[in-house]
């Protein structure tokens, strides 16, 4: 009889009753054979519990957990990643969603990685509404990647199309998860050691998850920038710098890209929602991210309200970016199926 390796959702939630159904669901009707489902209530002050015991019933494979008091997002997600006793984990967000062949096909890549700490794919993005948008993509050649390589291109940020992955328990158990980690990037943080630990990763151009790209009309995420930038400057402090410095390579790329993430989220923090104290406590923190003149000139245009064109700049630049990712894939699948016929 085959092996089947065994494979945990990890589904954390926090106040979002309205797309559990549709998260939890995807996680439990997969092709996949041995899967076990669990969910993470960070103590949500709406209808999640009278949802999640609907899906108890439905599904016997998910476990449920309300916690006792709200323990960020971090926390939560280090509860929760640390429950199950298999052999490969699966992060999804309560409000994303997998397609039924997810698991089957990067439980294979892992298998066929064994040096790889995660897997990863392209996704399809949806908005709150369920209503399709773009294809989220990575762009690289090769399937595997290995832990320098990765570490090297982490630099640049989070080179993931979305924070959906499945990890090998083994890495995640090796790092004790996201303990004492950042909170807000924490996924970014992790995949830096996890290359730091020797680790590489695997990716498939292929569509294998949802992920939601809702509209913030409250602006609840804009307000943690503060949280974002304080989690950046310890990523580079506390993982980048380390791990550099026991390779014996040059740190000069860290305090360059330092630099240049500062000036790249400079606009936000000039955005009409946050009030004098506020904009004041997010200078100081991106000039602890990366200070240089070209900042200090940034920042004075910003502060004479030139704030609207340096953020459309910004997005401009990163839909033309997804483009020509989509591009070079589309591209890529086109010349294999010439290949095979």
């Amino acid at each position: 009889m085959l092996n089947i390796p065994s494979v945990a959702i990890c589904i954390p939630t926090y106040n979002q009753a309205q797309y559990l159904i549709e998260s939890v669901t995807s996680a439990c009707r997969q092709t996949y054979p041995n899967v076990e489902v669990w969910v993470s209530d960070d103590h949500s002050t709406d209808e999640t519990p009278q949802v999640m015991e609907q899906l108890c019933q439905q599904f016997p494979q998910v476990h449920y957990y309300q916690q006792p008091k709200n323990m960020g997002i971090a926390g939560n997600n280090s509860w929760l990643m640390s429950q199950p006793k298999t052999e490969f984990i699966v992060r999804l967000d309560s409000d994303d969603a997998l397609m039924p062949n997810y698991v089957e096909k990067l439980v294979s890549l892992l298998q066929k990685y064994p040096e790889a700490g995660y897997a990863h794919t392209a996704i399809q993005e949806m908005d709150e509404y369920g209503n399709h948008h773009s294809i989220g993509r990575v762009a690289r050649k090769k399937e595997f990647q290995n832990a320098d390589d990765a570490l090297m291109a982490a630099v640049t940020g989070y080179r993931v199309a979305a924070n959906i992955i499945m990890f090998r328990t083994k890495a995640l158990q090796e790092l004790r998860y996201y303990e004492n980690g950042p909170e807000y990037v924490e996924d970014y943080d992790l995949s830096v050691r996890i290359a730091d630990a020797g680790y590489g990763n695997v990716y498939a151009d292929e569509i294998l998850a949802k992920y939601r790209v809702w509209t913030d009309v409250k602006k609840t995420r804009s307000k943690r920038k503060h949280l974002q930038l304080k989690g950046y400057i310890r990523i580079f402090e506390e993982s980048f710098l380390p791990a550099f410095q026991r390779r014996g390579w040059d740190t000069k790329v860290l305090d360059k890209q330092r630099r240049k993430m500062a000036i790249i989220h400079s606009a936000y923090c000039f955005l009409p929602i946050f009030n004098q104290e506020e904009r004041a406590e997010l200078v100081t923190l991106l000039k602890q991210l990366g200070d240089s003149p070209v900042l200090q000139l940034r920042i004075f245009a910003l502060s004479l309200g030139f704030a609207p064109f340096f953020e459309w700049q910004h997005h401009t630049e990163l839909k033309l970016k997804g483009f020509v990712k989509d591009c070079l894939s589309k591209l890529k699948s086109m010349t294999a199926v010439k290949v095979a016929g």
